[in-house]
């Protein structure tokens, strides 16, 4: 689910009651009519607002926060904790295939931006960063559009391939390295990362004008 990275929308609606009018030719009357037997008398959420009441507006959407980590800082998430040491742009990037190291194309208008981290277990269960999909939430670039990672990104080179079956024990720590094709104007902004995966609690680490 793209960091994109995400923002909450906060909907009002209101109850109220509906009014019903009978108008006639008729002289007033006191008699007042009783509801049919199988007319529904209750009211809920959603019924009609009462006549000259204005819609409720919902607020305006909250901005995320902006990022507060570094090239080199240590954030945690969840229990993971991460360092980004490194990140590069070309136009292809390696990976291993049954042990053999492979090379992928970034195809025309395309580039990759691998981010380089080292991720601890600071949590009180294994997790492996980048089986999966791993703790990536996505990079952000400077005009707020968020990419995922490439596919299969524990064959990038520096995960390893064993990467999926040798998960990060409590109070140790590994490298990964994560991968993605952006637009070959595209500069990345930012990298989001979860401990548990959810992209809305996200941490974002700063990269702009970082990349090598």
């Amino acid at each position: 689910m793209p960091l994109l990275l995400t923002v909450h929308t906060v909907l009002v609606s209101a109850l109220s009651v509906g009014a019903t009018l009978m108008v006639t030719d008729d002289e007033p009357t006191t008699r007042s009519a009783s509801p049919a037997p199988t007319q529904e008398t209750r009211n809920y959420p959603g019924d009609a607002t009462r006549e000259n009441t204005a819609p409720a507006v919902p607020p305006s959407p909250t901005p995320p926060p902006a990022p507060t980590f570094g090239i080199g800082d240590k954030a945690t998430n969840s229990g993971a904790s991460v360092i980004v040491n490194k990140i590069r742009e070309g136009d292809s990037y390696e990976y291993t295939d049954f042990r053999e190291t492979k090379t992928k194309k970034a195809p025309d208008g395309a580039k990759y931006v691998i981010v380089e981290t080292t991720v601890f277990n600071d949590g009180s269960q294994p997790f492996d960063p980048v089986c999966g999909g791993g703790i990536s939430m996505g990079l952000v670039d400077d005009k707020a559009r968020t990419f995922n990672n490439v596919d299969n990104v524990y064959k990038v080179k520096g995960n390893g391939e064993e990467a999926c079956l040798n998960e990060v024990q409590p109070g140790f720590k590994r490298d990964a390295v994560f991968a993605f094709m952006v637009p070959a104007d595209a500069k990345p902004a930012a990298w989001a990362f979860s401990g548990d995966r959810n992209p809305r609690t996200a941490t974002l680490i700063r990269v702009a004008g970082t990349a090598v």
